[in-house]
């Protein structure tokens, strides 16, 4: 396994790992001050949004893994938790498939709204399963409407931050 992109020459794995351990310890020390509406933008599902729109599927598969394990593990809740629900990013960029281009801002934000609402539902569905989602099906159209704009907010920056080291012009103009 090379830590190194042959295509780019960047030490994607060395930035992408301390990044989202960073991103997640933040998520859930430093964010919870800062919530709107009782609910906080999701740090680490955005920069998984971003790193998969702009450095493709190649990465992502070795470092969501490891986001859903530190998300687990920083928030004390269920550790397989946060892995199961963040799987939607890899099946949906699969689903994306080569027919639309990386690297547009338009259709990252596109995508960054399909992969918050199935995180969620996902989420309330293992909730359910284990029998703790009493009446979950009130707030979840609440929870999915307000995170996704809230993910939406922070997305453009994360966005432009990730595809300004991989030399990837086309969104940080917002084009």
């Amino acid at each position: 396994m090379s830590y190194v992109r042959s295509d780019s020459g960047t030490l994607s794995y060395w930035i992408g790992i301390p990044l989202l351990l960073v991103a997640a310890l933040a998520e859930a020390s430093v964010l919870p001050l800062f919530q709107l509406f009782g609910l906080q933008p999701n740090l680490v599902l955005v920069i998984l949004t971003a790193w998969v729109m702009v450095r493709g599927q190649d990465e992502i598969l070795y470092l969501l893994p490891l986001a859903g394990i530190f998300l687990g593990l920083a928030e004390g809740g269920q550790l397989g938790a946060a892995l199961i629900a963040m799987a939607p990013i890899a099946v949906l960029h699969e689903f994306r498939g080569s027919r639309l281009p990386e690297g547009h801002l338009v259709i990252a934000l596109v995508f960054m709204v399909a992969v918050t609402v199935l995180y969620h539902l996902v989420y309330l569905l293992v909730f359910a399963i284990e029998g703790n989602a009493r009446g979950a099906a009130v707030g979840a159209a609440r929870i999915v409407l307000l995170s996704s704009l809230l993910n939406l907010v922070i997305f453009p920056p994360a966005y432009c931050l990730i595809s300004a080291p991989s030399g990837d012009r086309r969104g940080a103009a917002f084009a």
